[in-house]
């Protein structure tokens, strides 16, 4: 396994979901000075780490070690990516009840 593209494919994924470095360490309960570390100084980690970081990414171990999906994965890709579209238009709607109930 290639450590730098490992980390390349995580700042890819993170770039592609509109997530800050920042947030993504609060999320995974790692100190930001430590994942800042491990993105930009090919830092090796443990595998529990890197599966959690997988998880949360919504991507497969997988994908971050080859990066190659199987065909399960990219099912799984299209359900997490209709879900978050879903939320989107979840969110979307609560704004405008909301804004119709104060109109009331």
């Amino acid at each position: 396994m290639n450590v730098d593209d490992f980390w390349k494919r995580i700042r890819a994924q993170l770039k592609a979901q509109k997530i800050s470095q920042k947030q993504f360490a609060e999320y995974i309960a790692v100190p930001y000075s430590t994942f800042n570390s491990w993105l930009y100084y090919g830092r090796s980690i443990e595998v529990g780490t890197a599966y959690s970081i997988a998880t949360a990414l919504g991507v497969s171990m997988e994908y971050l070690v080859t990066g190659t999906e199987g065909k399960n994965e990219e099912k799984r890709m299209k359900q997490i990516a209709m879900r978050k579209n879903a939320g989107a238009e979840l969110k979307k709607l609560i704004g405008k009840l909301q804004e119709e109930v104060v109109k009331l």
